[in-house]
């Protein structure tokens, strides 16, 4: 048994033990651990070249006092000691302000970014590969301080079957919501080979707190299956009011930085690595930043020429804004831009035979195709069609489809087919030298709507409507109850000023 002189003493412990405690929690720092930077590197993601065949790159970040660092990389093996002789490739570094942006020449505090003055990004380029090869790459911070070693595969030379991901907008409930819908994609599909995310990653494209939140549900994926990410609205938008009303809009200042991604020549500089298209196996993948409006005429004029160059089997567009909307949307100050996207891309798209376009931007699931003339009658379980359209979402906030969807493309020869409110979605895409299989999964991994589209010897694709685990389409009446938010942004990062 204690004495009363102990008893007293450890209650005094126990007391400054607690007051110590409750004032270490109170002073926490309001960034959380996974937001800051060190000098470790994190923030890991592997993007495409447009030949993916042999090159890939990497980006990751640092605390901005790492302005010089490297990655290794070998051609992964079996045994452990597979690292031996691996090959060093420096990496290019910036520094990024995430307090201020500029914007038409004029820098605009970021006062969102409260908690992190600036931070290092870091890039190396993996040339010279061989196609489809597992390689081992690493990326360091500061000296010594190295990542794990992770791996990633090149694309095949020829047209062996692949498969991969897409997602439609995050944006929203980053780390709480979206985080099950990528996490369930991985599970289902562990071997794709990359992924497309749609457009409208995060919320605010320059509030670090999003990106790194985004990278938080990502985990390791992103280091080891390639991204290929479309510019949405709102990498563009960062409340950022213009004096003399409304919003200015710009491209996020972390998007360069944080994606490694093709540019061209013949492009306006301002859409540099916002459209870009890659060569995977047979299929080409294409993608256009419908944000940069002004530059419509420029992006067609280059969409025409690379699919006209192009002798791929298959060939797909990425975009953020759909073609055919799904919603009807009257915001003040914003000018809608589909009817010049339908009338400058439409004509290309059905030009050159594209099969598939993946869209997001309406936080609600469409899919369709433009029935060829003669084909089967809207309905059929197969059907001659042209070019296979969607738009889907895989965050939190969602919207009400509009009665008349699509009526208004009638002329076009546009049926809407599938449709589903109030759901998150995963995407997974099956590519054959014969034909594209698609699967749409809820978020609880239940399939909701799937179709093969088969490469025909003549004529155009046929469409085959496949069986479902759900048959009922998904309405805000028969889904369960929805009310929007900011999910998970802290008080302090809330709102933009």
């Amino acid at each position: 048994m204690l004495s009363k002189n102990r008893l007293n003493a450890l209650s005094i412990w126990l007391v400054v033990f607690a007051f110590c405690a409750s004032g270490a929690m109170a002073q926490q720092p309001a960034v959380p651990t996974w937001q800051a930077t060190s000098l470790w590197p994190d923030r890991i993601i592997v993007t495409l070249d447009q030949d993916p065949k042999t090159t890939f790159s990497v980006s990751w970040r640092t605390d901005a006092s790492v302005t010089q660092t490297r990655a290794e990389i070998i051609a992964a093996e079996a045994h452990s000691r597979f690292d031996l002789g691996a090959s060093v490739v420096e990496a290019q570094s910036q520094t990024v302000n995430l307090k201020a942006k500029e914007i038409d020449g004029t820098t605009h505090s970021l006062q969102w970014n409260t908690h992190l003055d600036s931070a290092s990004y870091h890039t190396a380029q993996f040339a010279g590969l061989n196609p489809d090869t597992l390689y081992a790459y690493r990326v360091m911070g500061a000296e010594g301080y190295w990542s794990e070693w992770l791996q990633t595969r090149t694309a095949p030379a020829n047209a062996e079957p692949f498969t991969f991901l897409y997602f439609g907008d995050a944006q929203d409930g980053l780390d709480s919501h979206w985080a099950r819908v990528i996490r369930a994609a991985y599970r289902t599909a562990p071997d794709s080979r990359f992924a497309i995310h749609a457009g409208d990653l995060v919320n605010f494209g320059s509030r670090d707190y999003e990106w790194a939140a985004w990278f938080k549900s990502v985990s390791f994926i992103h280091g080891m299956i390639p991204a290929l990410p479309v510019a949405g609205n709102h990498e563009y938008y960062d409340g950022i009011r213009n004096p003399e009303g409304g919003q200015l809009t710009a491209l996020s200042l972390l998007w360069r930085p944080q994606f490694a991604l093709p540019t061209y020549a013949d492009l306006p500089p301002d859409v540099a690595e916002t459209v870009y298209a890659t060569r995977y196996g047979n299929t080409l993948i294409v993608t256009l930043d419908t944000m940069a409006d002004q530059y419509f005429a420029e992006q067609a004029q280059w969409l025409d020429n690379i699919l006209a160059a192009s002798d791929a089997r298959w060939k797909v567009v990425a975009m953020h804004h759909p073609l055919f909307e799904l919603l009807e949307r009257n915001i003040p100050g914003v000018v809608d831009t589909g009817p010049e996207r339908r009338s400058l891309f439409l004509p290309i798209i059905e030009k050159h035979g594209v099969d598939l376009v993946l869209q997001g931007h309406d936080h609600a699931y469409g899919r369709g195709a433009v029935i060829s003339r003669g084909g089967s009658r809207a309905g059929s379980r197969r059907q001659r069609i042209s070019t296979v359209y969607v738009s889907t979402s895989s965050g939190a906030k969602m919207y009400g489809i509009k009665n008349d969807a699509w009526q208004a493309f009638a002329d076009t020869g546009a049926v809407l087919q599938r449709q589903a409110e109030n759901t998150q979605f995963f995407q997974i895409i099956r590519i054959s030298n014969d034909a594209i299989t698609y699967e749409a999964f809820t978020a609880t991994e239940q399939l909701y709507d799937a179709f093969r589209i088969e490469k025909q010897s003549r004529g155009p694709n046929r469409l085959i409507e496949l069986p479902t685990d759900l048959t009922t389409d998904r309405t805000f009446e028969n889904t369960g109850e929805y009310v929007n938010g900011r999910y998970d942004i802290p008080p302090e990062v809330e709102s933009p000023q």
